[in-house]
């Protein structure tokens, strides 16, 4: 539910969140629940403010009970160091919240149980979304880390599968935490979402990916020069599979190996990239090889 604009970013309301803040009006918690909106916003808009600078523009913001996703909808850069500066830029704002409620507080300019709650609730939102698991901040910081390790699709599935392991947790907790009466129902309603968030992180990762290859001689034209990553792989091995393994700001040289272990040719990172898209993705590496040498 989109309820407005800002320098033409849609500032749209989750239906979570939506439910929440009416569920805190008929409890009597309207005025904290309005709160907890602003902090969000700040939240999220510290994110937009920071991809603006490493020019990626976003689209919208979608506003959850845990924080927001921010989303655009052109090209997702997943460069590493840029997506952990993005989505620490959250939390970070959080804390500065809390400090300069803190500093504000000797002075009464905010009524002390206003100033507490603000300062709980930020601090709550700041280190809750620092958990290494996605779709949290921290899982987009995991990702980052993990990316240059394993690729960006591996990464995404790992952050993600952690992910849904926290929201299982964190579903039963609540669960059995709601039965005894000692938590609320908005623990296991936010593990719920937490698990649909990560799920569709995992079914979003492999568009990503396809994108971030079309691009791939960009960003080679952009940097100038890369280093390289060298992979082994068996002729009969499908780009697909080849793709999975490449890594940002890398140009990959894959060395085909034949059934005795020897190296018997070898293929760019381009060519591999023009096959998956021309060929298609169960294109054998073996078919674009072109046999240029031979060790042994």
């Amino acid at each position: 539910m989109q309820i407005g604009q800002i320098g033409g970013i849609r500032i749209v309301f989750n239906p979570f969140f939506a439910i929440l803040l009416v569920l805190l009006g008929l409890v009597g918690y309207l005025p904290h629940g309005l709160v907890l909106f602003g902090i969000v916003f700040l939240h999220e808009l510290a994110h937009t403010i920071v991809a603006s600078a490493y020019g990626l523009p976003l689209s919208s913001i979608e506003l959850l009970p845990f924080g927001g996703v921010a989303s655009s909808e052109g090209f997702q850069n997943p460069d590493p160091f840029a997506e952990a500066m993005i989505a620490l830029a959250g939390p970070l704002t959080n804390g500065f919240l809390c400090l300069l409620a803190l500093v504000v507080a000797p002075y009464g300019v905010i009524p002390a149980i206003w100033n507490e709650y603000f300062v709980r609730a930020n601090c709550v939102m700041g280190l809750f979304n620092l958990l290494p698991a996605l779709p949290l901040d921290g899982g987009r910081i995991l990702r980052g880390y993990l990316a240059l390790r394993m690729g960006y699709r591996r990464a995404t599935e790992r952050a993600a599968f952690i992910g849904k392991v926290l929201a299982v947790c964190l579903g039963l907790v609540g669960g059995v935490g709601f039965y005894l009466g000692c938590i609320n129902v908005s623990l296991p309603v936010l593990a719920f979402f937490i698990y649909i968030s990560a799920g569709r992180e995992q079914r979003m990762a492999g568009y990503v990916l396809v994108r971030y290859l079309a691009r791939k001689r960009q960003e080679l034209e952009e940097n100038g020069v890369l280093p390289t990553e060298q992979l082994v792989a068996y002729g009969d091995v499908p780009v697909k599979d080849i793709v999975r393994h490449f890594v940002p700001r890398r140009y990959h040289i894959i060395l085909v190996m034949d059934d005795a272990g020897d190296i018997v040719g070898f293929a760019t990172e381009m060519e591999v990239v023009n096959s998956f898209f021309e060929r298609g993705i169960d294109t054998p590496l073996q078919a674009i090889v072109r046999y240029r040498y031979h060790i042994g």
